[in-house]
């Protein structure tokens, strides 16, 4: 009785996987044939999902997730500012409040970095470039 409920549960568990694999490459907007290669790749050479183990399943989501497709619960999960980051966050925040700014979202602020130093993300600023942007951000906030 219990392995029936085990087989029963892992079965369930493998077609909620497959499912959300096929989410995902929809999500990505994946061709059927970039899809199967992508499972293959992660998956011993296997291109159809429902072929695959739980954890060949697993490893293909977690290579969609580290392309774009979202983790469950709505939102990546986010690292803490650094006191760098912090800094900049607050002059753009203050930029926001005297109006200088429209888009006072972490995205608007983003926007500006990537236009201004061509990076996406604040991790990938080096020490360097970060002090460049506060002392841009400061510069902004004390013109007239």
């Amino acid at each position: 009785m219990a392995s029936a409920t085990l087989t029963a549960a892992r079965a369930a568990q493998h077609a909620r996987l497959v499912r959300q694999v096929h989410a995902a490459a929809s999500h990505l907007k994946l061709d059927d044939d970039t899809s199967r290669a992508a499972i293959a790749a992660r998956a011993s050479g296997k291109r159809s999902s429902t072929l695959c183990s739980i954890a060949e399943l697993e490893a293909v989501l977690e290579h969609f997730h580290h392309v774009g497709f979202p983790r469950p619960g709505g939102s990546r999960a986010r690292t803490p500012l650094t006191g760098p980051q912090r800094k900049m966050w607050s002059l753009w925040q203050q930029l926001a409040d005297t109006g200088r700014v429209h888009d006072r979202t972490m995205a608007g602020f983003l926007a500006w970095v990537k236009a201004q130093h061509g990076i996406e993300a604040l991790r990938f600023l080096t020490l360097a470039q970060e002090t460049t942007v506060i002392e841009q951000l400061k510069q902004w906030v004390s013109r007239v």
